[in-house]
């Protein structure tokens, strides 16, 4: 069914919805092409019931859909995508929203969606992000902001140790 509206409803895997306005779709290259494969056109006429998207969370969505009201009203030729995609400042309202993305596994969550969603305007700035946030830090600073446990060489040493005499005994037991 079809139905003429100003918003296109969105399903996340998780079963939320969010209501999108069609400009907001169309930085979504994936969405874009797949309306226009199944005839769907840019003049108000969408699916009724919506779009699901199985490989998108609900979180995820909700954070795109901030990111992209951000950027409504910057529609950019080639030339000022590639001034942007070059560019390593990041907007203040984006950092202050990608900075609530704790723990960085809902970060993760937004990248992998702007990646399926095909948002490469997105994907720069999610990249860029993360980027200025590592830059110049040492591995374990590194590990503490992306939230990832870091083995020290002490810990690999004892666990070497450990199995190297499992590997022992065993073939003393044979």
């Amino acid at each position: 069914m079809t139905s003429t509206t100003k918003t296109i409803k969105l399903t996340s895997s998780d079963g939320q919805s969010f209501e999108f306005k069609p400009e907001y779709l169309m930085k979504a290259n994936m969405l874009k092409q797949m309306l226009s494969d199944l005839g769907f056109s840019n003049e108000g006429i969408y699916p009724e019931d919506g779009i699901p998207l199985p490989s998108v969370e609900g979180n995820a969505l909700e954070t795109i859909l901030k990111l992209v009201k951000h950027e409504a009203d910057e529609p950019r030729t080639e030339e000022q995508r590639q001034m942007h995609r070059f560019n390593r400042n990041v907007a203040k309202e984006d950092v202050v929203l990608l900075d609530t993305c704790v723990p960085r596994r809902k970060l993760a969550a937004v990248v992998n969606a702007a990646y399926y969603l095909e948002m490469p305007d997105l994907t720069d700035t999610l990249i860029k992000y993360t980027a200025n946030n590592l830059e110049g830090k040492e591995a374990a600073e590194m590990a503490k902001w992306l939230e990832i446990p870091l083995k020290t060489d002490q810990k690999k040493k004892e666990a070497e140790n450990g199995c190297e005499g499992s590997s022992a005994e065993k073939r003393e037991r044979n």
